[in-house]
């Protein structure tokens, strides 16, 4: 038996809200097929989401969008790839890095991620 079969609440190590949004996708679609991948980080300025978005983009992401946040003052860069196995280790890391990312600017915050079914 796999981690990814569908239908199957398997037991991911990590950030509850990842385990569970990683076991709605499960349930709903098949967690070996590529999927669309897309990541939110919040920051008080226009200087800390290019820091942001600068850093994401080197480390492979593509950029979806560094603009004014719809609410509030701040700012929010939008990353995703394309075309991903999303797994639980990819997520584990990716919120890592996005989360030291964050801390890097001020007002950081890393908002959590979402993925295609």
């Amino acid at each position: 038996m796999g981690l990814f079969r569908r239908g199957k609440k398997a037991v991911i190590p990590g950030d509850p809200l990842d385990d569970e949004t990683l076991r709605a996708i499960g349930e709903r679609s098949d967690l070996t097929l590529p999927r669309n991948w897309i990541h939110y980080i919040y920051c008080a300025d226009e200087a800390g989401a290019q820091v942001i978005a600068g850093a994401a983009s080197e480390d492979g992401w593509d950029l979806q969008r560094v603009d004014h946040a719809a609410s509030g003052t701040g700012w929010v860069v939008i990353a995703e790839q394309k075309g991903v196995v999303v797994t639980p280790e990819r997520v584990l890391s990716a919120r890592a890095f996005f989360e030291r990312l964050a801390l890097t600017v001020p007002g950081g915050d890393y908002d959590g991620w979402e993925a295609s079914i």
